[in-house]
């Protein structure tokens, strides 16, 4: 990231993460119920779950975080944010790979550990995807007003409006002086 963009931890942000947790944990289990059925595979059979899961799912948010797939800009650019998600979890494949070697307790399966790598991409791509549609309704937009009316609040609302226009709705400026007071502009 350059030195003069500004990086908004919008809501969106934190859904995007949040989700991502449920996609990944619920595309590991949702492969294991697919492979398996019920009573025989990773979730009904398997000592320390939850310590697979969270290190699979760690590994993989991390990756993602790194990659910037968290930044609500790069939803924008759906053709390259769709590479960088598969640059990513190929770096989380790799990661794990090396992670289940040398620690093989950890390890969730062959089968499941593959599939899942699919169902993931599926879904954070799709929610990526529909994510600047969500964001141009203004349905995550974090409401801003302006201290001020001189050219300097005008100067940070252009720069908001540049830098952050997904993040960020303008409502408007305010003074001490009444007749100064104007709505965004």
């Amino acid at each position: 990231m350059a030195m003069h963009e500004y990086s908004s931890h919008s809501t969106l942000n934190y859904l995007s993460a949040f989700l991502d947790g449920i996609f990944i944990a619920g595309s590991v289990a949702a492969c294991d119920l697919l492979l398996w059925g019920r009573g025989e595979g990773l979730f009904f059979i398997t000592e320390n779950l939850q310590y697979k899961v969270m290190a699979f799912v760690s590994v993989i948010q991390i990756t993602f975080y790194y990659f910037d797939l968290y930044e609500v800009r790069s939803f924008q650019h759906r053709g390259k944010m769709g590479l960088e998600l598969l640059e990513a979890l190929l770096i989380s494949f790799v990661f794990l790979s090396i992670l289940y070697y040398f620690m093989p307790f950890l390890g969730i399966g062959r089968k499941i550990f593959l599939l899942s790598f699919v169902m993931i991409f599926l879904l954070t791509f799709s929610f990526r995807f529909v994510s600047p549609w969500i964001t141009k309704n203004g349905l995550f937009k974090e409401r801003i007003l302006i201290v001020g009316t001189g050219a300097w609040a005008h100067k940070i609302a252009e720069e908001i409006r540049k830098n952050c226009p997904d993040s960020f709705e303008i409502v408007g400026f305010v003074d001490e002086k009444r007749e100064n007071v104007r709505k965004a502009i």
